[in-house]
């Protein structure tokens, strides 16, 4: 049991990166795990701590991915691993557009007010809807790391914590 709790964190490490595979995965392995009697308490805090350390992860290092890529911006390479990174240049450029939606919001994020709705806005974000991926880089420069943090802590124990709790109550009543 204790491999399936280990291989449990590698996949909820990973599960941002490729969302549509490893995800279901990992939930998967979760509803084995309950079906087998582990603790859904432990369960919920190996699965909460993974994902928020793998998005710190993600906010630390798209940066420094995202300023690698862009050394492939002049190049005038025309092998296949060139041509993808000039498209995800041109994507990254397209990104500007996000910071003048954002930039309009300043002054309102500034308030307390604002602040406050940029949070909850920020805990909205981590439910399982769209790739955490993506929300990294939404809330990146928008949110301060504490509150990020605290953010995809709460985030994350809803997802997670509703599926794990949901799902031992079903395996309780059904009596797996």
């Amino acid at each position: 049991m204790v491999v399936q709790l280990i291989f449990l964190s590698i996949l909820l490490l990973f599960s941002p990166l490729v969302p549509p595979v490893l995800s279901p995965l990992a939930y998967s392995l979760t509803g084995a795990l309950l079906i087998q009697k582990v603790d859904p308490r432990l369960l919920l805090l190996i699965s909460v701590w993974v994902v928020t350390f793998s998005n710190i992860l993600i906010r630390f290092l798209q940066d420094r991915i995202i300023r690698k890529i862009a050394l492939y911006k002049n190049t005038n390479k025309t092998d296949v691993f060139s041509r993808i990174l000039k498209k995800l240049n041109e994507y990254f450029d397209n990104q500007n557009k996000l910071t003048k939606i954002w930039l309009k919001r300043e002054k309102y994020i500034e308030t307390g007010r604002g602040k406050f709705f940029t949070f909850i806005f920020a805990i909205l974000l981590f439910l399982p809807v769209l790739a955490d991926i993506i929300w990294c880089r939404l809330l990146h420069r928008k949110i301060k790391f504490p509150y990020f943090v605290l953010a995809v802590i709460i985030g994350k124990t809803i997802s997670h914590g509703s599926f794990i709790f949901f799902g031992k109550g079903l395996i309780s009543i059904l009596k797996i």
